[in-house]
């Protein structure tokens, strides 16, 4: 009887001593912060009928970026976009610009009126007088891609009659064009993961998610064998994006062909249309001019206009200070330059009359 009694105060010391190291083990992970972070700056997105995902209309989200580099605040319009509502009807005597993008477009990292469309607008609006009233809405959504904005473009851009629609292209968009526009998915609390990485911790069992999310020390081996798992099954190759015939050679053309598809429907719509090369964080060698030369030249198959950013950004004093450095968006003195690079094409090719 005193046997059994000391086995089973033995096994509840053994069961308290592992809880308290399991605690003890997780606070120090928390402490020193050695869990991979969860996203908090996408985690505002729910589902569409035409798109993947889009942020949630009238939505506003504050915090602190995962690098602790910047505070942010993202506000949505009616439509789920950053900035104020856009008139349906363009007012009269109103140059309206539709600009398209990922979340360089979209401005992560920077204030609205910091980011390189509202630039351009006030830029523009700054002519003075003999020049029409310029409205830029900034439709750029993260994790978009040319296929995502080609649809946004036919579903709910053309219907606010833009006069002229910019595009801005990263090399990533290469990547996410190779691995589908269903390769997003949107949960429940409104973040945005990877699907397949959706999938393979639906893998694990009911409530594995939970536990990813809570539990720091948890998240260390699996998002290790994530990481394994999806490189080993959707296999990409950043390097190879910047290289004629390479691995994702097919993804490049498939972009050239949705961005033939949006001319094609801009055109018939009677705007115009304007390619933008937004370089990524260098440093660049020779190796990061190949995107804007392959565009330069669909550009010109095309017979539209193409801006490269990326002599000017290579040009400029303050190059270590246009990016964030762990985050790696465009802070504002980067999004100056391109707003710059943009409006000496557009006023100087007269495409903003």
């Amino acid at each position: 009887m005193r046997s059994g009694r000391r086995w089973l105060v033995g096994l509840v010391w053994l069961g308290v001593t592992a809880g308290v190291s399991l605690v003890g083990v997780e606070l120090a992970v928390r402490a020193l912060g050695l869990a991979p972070p969860l996203p908090n700056q996408y985690a505002m997105f729910v589902k569409d009928p035409i798109l993947p995902h889009k942020p949630r209309p009238g939505s506003v989200i504050e915090g602190r970026s995962l690098t602790d580099e910047f505070d942010f605040r993202y506000a949505h319009n009616s439509l789920g976009w950053r900035g104020a509502d856009v008139p349906p009807v363009k007012p009269p005597g109103t140059f309206r610009i539709l600009g398209l993008g990922d979340s360089f477009t979209y401005g992560a990292g920077v204030d609205v009126a910091e980011t390189y469309l509202a630039r351009l607008e006030q830029r523009l609006n700054a002519r003075g007088p003999g020049h029409p009233r310029v409205e830029v809405v900034n439709a750029g959504i993260p994790s978009f891609f040319p296929e995502t904005e080609r649809l946004l473009l036919e579903h709910y851009g053309l219907p606010l009659e833009p006069d002229l629609v910019v595009v801005g292209f990263v090399a990533n968009d290469v990547i996410d064009t190779h691995l589908g526009v269903e390769a997003i998915e949107v949960l429940p609390d409104g973040r945005i993961v990877t699907t397949h990485g959706a999938r393979l911790l639906a893998e694990l069992g009911p409530g594995m998610l939970t536990l990813y999310e809570h539990w720091h020390t948890f998240r260390i081996p699996v998002r290790r064998w994530l990481t394994a798992r999806i490189a080993n099954e959707r296999p990409v190759r950043p390097e190879e994006v910047f290289r004629e015939g390479g691995f994702h050679e097919e993804a490049w053309r498939e972009v050239e062909r949705q961005y033939d598809r949006m001319v094609e429907t801009t055109r018939a719509h009677w705007a115009s249309f304007v390619l933008v090369y937004l370089p990524q964080q260098g440093p660049w060698d020779e190796a990061a001019g190949y995107p804007a030369a392959r565009l330069r030249a669909w550009a010109g198959r095309a017979g539209v206009p193409f801006v490269d950013v990326l002599a000017a950004m290579r040009a400029s004093p303050e190059a270590e200070r246009l990016y964030w450095p762990e985050d790696r968006h465009p802070r504002a003195a980067g999004h100056a330059i391109i707003a710059d690079a943009l409006f000496q094409t557009l006023t100087m090719g007269e495409l903003v009359p």
